[in-house]
């Protein structure tokens, strides 16, 4: 109750932090880019794809050979996938996307995340380069480092090759 005495002052109120508010931290995006190596065998590839399927195609006759022209399409996918090939993950507030292009994002929420470890690997620690997939474990992997390995509440674990894997794991636990 206020009486018309009292001079109105201001005062600004203390801040007080719920358990329940948490600051969305900012958000960390890191992408691996495929090696200079393999960008050029999926160039080469994709060249002699389209060359040999060109070629099978201008053959004069009366209809190309299919049986040729399989394998200059699949040599051209082949090397357009090698030449586009990123790895990485983005961190939000609410989840983490795990990108491995050409393939559709993954998410996990970060509330499923029991555990976040950062990790060296290369080629022979999940069984070569690209996506991996065993039982219960994914890595994406480009190229060798370090990364961060996120265990989510079903068990399953997820390698992401990353060069900022300490900040990345810094986020998450957080």
């Amino acid at each position: 109750m206020t009486d018309t005495m009292s001079a109105p002052t201001l005062r600004l109120a203390p801040v007080t932090r719920s358990a329940e508010v948490i600051r969305a931290s900012r958000p960390v995006r890191d992408d691996d880019v495929a090696p200079v190596w393999m960008r050029a065998v999926g160039a080469l590839l994709a060249a002699g794809g389209a060359v040999l399927s060109a070629a099978v195609l201008a053959w004069p006759g009366d209809a190309p050979e299919v049986a040729l022209l399989v394998p200059g399409l699949v040599a051209l996918v082949g090397g357009l996938l090698l030449v586009v090939a990123r790895a990485g993950l983005s961190v939000s507030a609410t989840h983490v996307t795990l990108h491995f292009r050409p393939l559709p994002p993954r998410r996990i929420a970060r509330r499923r995340i029991v555990a976040v470890r950062v990790v060296e690997a290369d080629a022979s620690t999940y069984g070569g380069l690209g996506l991996r997939v065993r039982r219960g474990v994914r890595a994406l992997l480009l190229t060798p480092g370090t990364g961060v390995e996120i265990t989510d509440d079903r068990g399953r674990t997820t390698f992401v090759r990353t060069a900022r894997a300490e900040s990345v794991r810094r986020v998450l636990a957080a």
